[in-house]
């Protein structure tokens, strides 16, 4: 069936109906009954409690009505409305079967078929999966809205999406892509600076494509951004995981066969800093930090 509707939550909220954009649908409210009924389609939703989550704070009488008023806005707005509603007295529900495009919904689909790529060590498929899956996440769940509901489901789907990047250069790793790795590395650390993690990722990656000075520069972006935004120096995990990494011996990349994992350094992974108490240092840990050369 053609998509008559194309609707993205992720990012900048934006409907298009046959190509055409519904200026209707920049209000606030409209934005989430709709976006609520797409994220709740698999059952119909009482409008007792649509009316209680779009309105916590109002009287039960106040919130019907205003969700009676806001349904005939969407009715009005929505060209073939009765194409994606299925509405009763007693419940409102995004129909299974309308014709339309979400991205929410792009995002799990590739997610899951990367998985069963994984799980058959098809990686060429899993790779492209998980490609597909960082492209439609655009950004966080309505990121404009704070109702509760919103809340909970866009911080799911901001670990949903760090795994399938984690999961993305793993792959790249295991097939030799080093250089997309390190891409997906860099867009992984953009959106959650703080993650010693993902530092020692990088530099793992770094450390296999025979850079040593990206080695030790992510090694001081980590300990500049930690320093600055909370205060503190980079974890002892993280210390001993970055001295062991610039003892690696580099080795000439090649793409490997396609089931055949790359070997990677044991290192020690680092748990992500606390953010309490602020500006508390810790004691040197008599850590050589003057960048010791790597072994001939």
């Amino acid at each position: 069936m053609a998509h008559k509707l194309l609707i993205n939550l992720l990012g900048e909220f934006r409907i298009e109906y046959e190509g055409n954009s519904l200026a209707a649908f920049s209000a606030d409210r409209l934005q989430s009954l709709l976006a609520y009924l797409l994220l709740h389609r698999s059952a119909p939703q009482p409008r007792h409690h649509l009316a209680f989550q779009l309105w916590p704070d109002s009287s039960e009488s106040q919130a019907r009505t205003n969700l009676r008023n806001l349904l005939h806005n969407l009715r009005n707005n929505l060209p073939d409305a009765e194409t994606f509603l299925d509405i009763t007295n007693m419940t409102l529900q995004w129909r299974g079967d309308a014709p339309c495009r979400l991205d929410i919904e792009d995002f799990a689909q590739a997610r899951a078929a990367a998985a069963e790529a994984e799980g058959s060590s098809a990686l060429t498929e899993a790779r492209r999966h998980l490609e597909t899956a960082a492209d439609a996440y655009k950004g966080d769940l309505l990121p404009g809205n704070y109702d509760d509901w919103v809340l909970a489901l866009r911080e799911d789907l901001r670990h949903q999406y760090a795994d399938a990047l984690l999961r993305l250069i793993s792959v790249l790793e295991q097939l030799g892509d080093l250089r997309a790795a390190l891409q997906y590395g860099q867009r992984l650390l953009h959106d959650d600076p703080l993650n010693e993690a993902t530092y020692v990722t990088l530099m793992r990656l770094y450390a296999l494509s025979g850079d040593r000075g990206g080695v030790r520069r992510i090694y001081q972006q980590c300990a500049a951004i930690l320093e600055r935004e909370l205060g503190v120096e980079p974890g002892p995990a993280t210390v001993t995981a970055y001295e062991q990494i610039l003892r690696m011996e580099p080795a000439p990349v090649t793409i490997l066969p396609t089931a055949t994992p790359m070997p990677v350094a044991s290192v020690p992974t680092p748990t992500r800093p606390r953010l309490s108490p602020p500006k508390v240092r810790r004691r040197s840990s008599g850590v050589n930090v003057n960048w010791p050369n790597w072994p001939s």
